[in-house]
């Protein structure tokens, strides 16, 4: 996007990161508008298909807007539909898991395409650019990382299918293997889609079902650098780095703490219904599951107002960098919260555990945060518009809207029962919420590419009062 000063000659380019920068020209390289095309042609090409006859039991299609409220819900590994899941046939379920693993591993198909054409070759850029989302030296050879992040998810997703099915099997489903690798797919890509119209609600009183599905949404939330640090550690091949340790740590807080807190609050209202052990369960499940999978095991509008006021800001934060999880990522929303909060803070950034987080690291942390919040914003005041309809007649309220545009923005999935309800045009502002949300963090990392020129004088400073 570019602004003309006063002269009418030079522009003033906007970068995606907010920063408004004179004399700066953006070139948006190839590579990076296939990039964004990838997800486009999914979700037109999974529209198509989800429109078609075969993709449903009755070989009654829904109406177009439906199918694309569903194609890029499941490209954007969301989970949030607009139509009941019960209404899709095999075929349509194998379309969706298609979708959900193309879109889960949309960076990692991209560049297995990319980085596999005999005809193409790695620049420099692209090299930079992989090693800012995977946090990783790849300029020796990319392609086995794409390799082994292609195996690993293959590897997790069929052995969690085991317990999976067996439990969907003791619950009588018809056919366990099939639901076992739908879940599983769905849970590691954090996508949230289930085979069956109420979810996981049926399966709050099984282990081997939810636990399963806990395991693989912590999995596919945490980070491809994390597991493969992991990796390396339990073989004895090295140590964690820095950047695991800080994902673990605030991933396993981000688990614990709320799900303490589910527990106490929820025991008088959606957990009433339960055993001590099974709320402890359902407890920790309903901790994993808003950052970033969808699947609920109690109804979402039968929790407290603090548990949704709760449930709405472990969404926004979501899961870990690299993975595939949305959100702003715990290690952002960790380096904006300790920046708050402590007194020792510089220029140069600040220490956490004996290391210190560079200014440019703080500052693409509240960037990103800022950035989100406006984009919830927005999303929120369109559907406050397009919505009216609904809210006079008392069939949603405000938080419900407010629940909803954090839902699609985090590409978490869950829902007070509002998106079925919503109209038209609010379906078409989640359809932009939702996949402004996964291309967006895709796009500040991969974004334009930007040449600064050099900088023969300095603006005089200005003191502004805040606060």
């Amino acid at each position: 996007m570019l602004f003309c000063g006063a002269d009418g000659r030079r522009p003033f380019s906007l970068f995606l990161s907010g920063y408004i920068v004179p004399g700066m020209r953006i070139k948006l390289a190839m590579d990076k508008i296939q990039m964004f095309s990838y997800f486009i042609a999914l979700c037109f090409l999974g529209s198509l298909a989800l429109s078609l006859p075969f993709a449903y039991r009755s070989g009654v299609p829904v109406p177009y807007i439906d199918a694309l409220f569903t194609a890029v819900s499941a490209v954007c590994v969301t989970g949030l539909s607009t139509v009941n899941m019960s209404v899709f046939s095999s075929s349509g379920f194998i379309v969706l898991a298609l979708l959900i693993e193309s879109g889960g591993l949309g960076l990692v198909t991209f560049f297995s395409i990319y980085a596999l054409a005999p005809t193409r070759k790695i620049s420099l850029v692209t090299r930079s650019m992989i090693r800012d989302f995977f946090v990783d030296d790849v300029s020796a050879n990319p392609v086995s990382i794409v390799r082994d992040i292609l195996a690993t998810t293959i590897s997790l997703q069929i052995a969690l299918s085991i317990p999976l099915a067996i439990g969907f099997a003791r619950a009588g489903s018809d056919r366990p293997l099939f639901d076992a690798l739908f879940h599983a797919v769905s849970a590691f890509c954090n996508a949230g889609f289930s085979t069956y119209s109420e979810g996981m609600i049926r399966f709050a009183r099984s282990p081997l079902v939810l636990v399963p599905v806990m395991l693989l949404i912590v999995l596919g939330g945490i980070g491809f650098t994390v597991l493969s640090d992991i990796g390396r550690c339990l073989t004895g091949r090295g140590k964690l780095c820095y950047h695991s340790k800080m994902a673990l740590s605030a991933t396993a807080v981000l688990i614990l703490a709320p799900a303490i807190f589910y527990f106490v609050v929820e025991s008088r209202y959606s957990l009433s219904g339960l055993g001590s052990a099974e709320r402890v369960l359902n407890a920790f499940f309903q901790s994993v599951t808003p950052r970033t999978a969808g699947f609920a095991s109690v109804s979402q509008s039968t929790l407290a107002p603090v548990s949704r006021l709760l449930t709405i800001v472990l969404m926004f934060i979501g899961g870990s960098p690299a993975s595939i999880a949305g959100g702003i990522k715990t290690t952002t929303f960790l380096i904006v919260l300790l920046y708050a909060v402590r007194g020792d803070t510089d220029r140069r950034g600040f220490n956490i555990r004996g290391r210190n987080i560079g200014s440019s690291t703080v500052e693409k942390a509240f960037s990103i945060f800022a950035k989100s919040i406006i984009l919830v914003l927005v999303s929120f005041s369109c559907l406050l518009v397009t919505e009216t309809a609904l809210l006079a007649g008392g069939k949603t309220d405000m938080m419900s809207l407010l629940f909803e545009s954090v839902s699609a923005f985090a590409t978490v999935g869950l829902t007070l029962d509002v998106t079925p309800a919503l109209s038209n045009a609010g379906k078409t502002v989640i359809i932009t919420t939702m996949f402004i949300g996964r291309t967006g963090v895709f796009a500040m990392a991969l974004g334009f590419n930007k040449r600064e020129r050099e900088r023969f004088f300095e603006y005089p400073s200005a003191n502004v009062m805040v606060g």
